[in-house]
């Protein structure tokens, strides 16, 4: 198969003029502490423009990441310093400013119950001891349909094209080149993950979403018995982007059972995989298990500001591997792999083989559901959850 470079990736455009003032977040200074970090391969997405040597390094690189690892740092994504410091600045304001009054909060309240997570999350739902505790959360998730129905609060509709122009760069633009990759991997032609999954050509298509999200400092007297914000689990979309920040919360599960942190790059994108990917490639690519512990000891009292971005699929896409892919033909499926190993069992008992779009709600419904199960994973306890077939591990 002949290798073609891909036009250059274009610059994000924030057009700021005529906008209020808001203020400009300030990054919180990088631990001091000695830790354990996870060593990550960085993945350079202007490696497609060039020649078939470099276009082949960037595949190897991306195959080995996500067939090891399960997360990398992408670079050359076309989002300047200052262009990053602004969707902060917006990210902030929203969480930890005066653009959402208590009104808008009640008036744009995500539906948890019935699996629909558009607009803003309150401080629970996603708790370790479940859906009605404070976990510390708070976020603001922006579909396509915010825009589409005008369901975007009054004092963040003069910021709503940069918000918009920030998520589609990351599904259109990145998204586009990172699907480009695994399509080479699979040994498929250059669009036809693109063509399969995503839905080519739209802003936020299907239930893809971007995520302004803030992490409150634990209260004191809560920290010693607080372990993890955010329960372990594996993103049910096909990938997330997330701008690398400085507060150290995030860890990914290794191939070797230990928990290690994800390191801070400035200005990189963390990137990982999530079921569909999966799923799709009979469990070669790994949708990465990961949690948000809480902060490590020099970075306590900060606020932890991100940025998401979650890429989905088409909700009719029917979650099957791609049996006739060369690479799947070649290896062969993975059915010890962990999604696509419960999968595999939950099809091999009768259950129907979902589409996306149930996958998806059945995920979003019984996230961080209490349960009574208990099991030991390396010597430490955890609860368990089967969410559409996959099983979903809380540390106790």
């Amino acid at each position: 198969m002949t290798i073609q470079p891909l036009p250059p990736l274009p610059r994000l455009k924030l057009d700021k003029s005529g906008k209020p003032t808001i203020p400009s977040w300030v990054a919180p200074p990088e631990t001091k502490l000695d830790l354990e970090w996870q060593s990550l391969r960085v993945l350079d997405l202007s490696l497609l423009d060039g020649t078939p040597e470099q276009q082949k390094e960037c595949q190897d690189i991306c195959q080995s990441a996500l067939t090891n690892e399960g997360f990398l740092l992408l670079v050359g994504h076309g989002v300047a310093e200052e262009d990053m410091q602004r969707v902060f600045d917006i990210a902030n304001w929203i969480m930890l400013g005066d653009a959402l009054s208590e009104a808008d909060k009640k008036e744009y309240e995500w539906d948890r119950e019935n699996g629909d997570w558009m607009g803003y999350k309150p401080p629970k739902g996603w708790g370790e001891r479940g859906r009605d505790d404070n976990d510390n959360i708070e976020a603001y998730n922006f579909y396509g349909a915010c825009w589409e129905q005008n369901k975007i609060p009054p004092r963040i509709r003069p910021f709503a094209d940069e918000i918009l122009a920030y998520a589609d760069h990351m599904h259109n633009e990145v998204g586009r080149r990172l699907s480009v990759i695994l399509s080479r991997i699979l040994g498929l032609g250059d669009n036809h993950l693109w063509d399969l999954i995503p839905g080519k050509g739209s802003v936020l298509p299907h239930s893809s979403y971007c995520r302004f999200q803030v992490y409150h400092p634990i209260e004191a007297d809560q920290r010693e018995a607080t372990q993890n914000i955010l329960p372990n689990h594996t993103d049910h979309g096909w990938s997330t982007l997330l701008p690398s920040q400085p507060v150290t919360c995030l860890q990914m599960l290794g191939k070797d059972g230990q928990w290690r942190f994800v390191p801070y790059m400035r200005g990189a994108l963390v990137c990982n995989l999530g079921d569909v990917m999966e799923i799709l490639s009979g469990g070669i690519l790994k949708a990465t298990r990961h949690r948000v512990t809480k902060p490590v000891a020099d970075q306590l009292d900060y606020e932890r500001i991100s940025v998401c971005s979650f890429n989905h699929a088409n909700q009719d896409l029917t979650m099957a591997p791609l049996l006739d892919a060369p690479l799947i033909k070649k290896i062969g499926v993975q059915p010890n792999s962990e999604v696509y190993g419960a999968f595999v069992k939950a099809t091999e008992a009768g259950e129907e083989i979902p589409k996306f779009g149930e996958w998806k709600t059945l995920r979003n419904k019984n996230a961080q559901e209490p349960t009574s199960k208990k099991v030991v994973i390396n010597g430490v306890p955890h609860t368990e959850n089967i969410v559409g077939g996959v099983k979903v591990y809380r540390q106790v």
